[in-house]
């Protein structure tokens, strides 16, 4: 426990990301993008799922079936074990896909990462994969306001919180502009998700922290410090959606920090929203 946090997950994982709260069924869903795996926590039940591949994103879908971003497309696994490529075949920009949610419209949205800014952002719906944009070095953290007119998005090495338009009939993003810029020397902007006030919670990798960003000013108004530098995602769970649950990374820390790798959550005194689940 530290600064009100409670450990909840305390195997270190390599690369720890996407939390999840799937409020239908009180179930906690992440996973270990180095590792190769997904996992579902219920209470104290946890079972893990490995895959063939290094995994970016998880999504839920309204049937209960999981949308996984892997390195070469999103794949659809079904309750059965099943899994299946969810879209036409197709050269992905990037080296793999990276953080990725459902919008309001229901479709998913996911980028891809790429270290010479080679990567692109899409668009899952209706079995088709469509590219909204490209030059992506490290597409992560996304979110959507409550009225849905408005889509927040990070691209890790810009060092910035930006800002879409968002058609909540067609997806169509536009106007892009930044609400703040993130000094490098506080760590690079990673996941993130807004609360019910669609104020932005921020985990800042090799930050030692999440922070918390207004979203009228842009400023930094409270920071949540954690025991590991890489905070790598965070996302409101619970039944009530009251606590802030935080993912981490073990990877090159453990030695230093035994702590790393692991999951927490804390109360931060404010509620988050529900989220959205992908239509077919």
């Amino acid at each position: 426990m530290e600064n009100g946090l409670e450990l909840i997950y305390a195997s270190p994982l390599e690369a720890g990301e996407n939390p999840l709260w799937d409020s239908r069924n009180d179930t906690f869903h992440f996973l270990d993008i180095l590792g190769q795996a997904i996992y579902k926590m219920r209470s104290a039940d946890v079972r893990k799922t490995e895959l063939p591949q290094q995994i970016g994103c998880i999504a839920l879908c309204e049937n209960g079936d999981l949308l996984l971003g892997l390195q070469d497309g999103i794949y659809r696994l079904d309750n059965s074990g099943k899994m299946a490529l969810a879209h036409q075949k197709i050269k992905i920009k990037g080296r793999r896909f990276n953080d990725g949610k459902v919008g309001p419209d229901g479709a998913l949205y996911v980028g891809t990462t790429d270290h010479n800014g080679n990567g692109a952002f899409y668009r899952l719906r209706d079995n088709v994969l469509t590219e909204l944009f490209d030059k992506c070095a490290c597409s992560n953290g996304i979110d959507w306001t409550r009225d849905g007119k408005l889509m927040y998005y990070i691209d890790s090495p810009r060092q910035a919180v930006e800002i879409f338009d968002f058609d909540i009939t067609t997806g169509a993003l536009s106007g892009r502009r930044t609400l703040v810029d993130i000094p490098a020397e506080s760590g690079l902007p990673d996941g993130m998700t807004l609360d019910e006030n669609d104020n932005l919670w921020v985990a800042l990798w090799g930050g030692h922290k999440v922070i918390h960003i207004d979203k009228k000013t842009g400023e930094i108004t409270d920071e949540i410090r954690i025991p590991c530098p890489k905070a790598s995602s965070c996302a409101f769970g619970d039944k009530d959606l009251s606590k802030l649950y935080i993912t981490t990374a073990a990877k090159d820390d453990l030695s230093s920090f035994p702590d790393a790798g692991r999951i927490y959550k804390i109360d931060v005194g404010v509620r988050g929203k529900e989220i959205n689940y992908y239509k077919w």
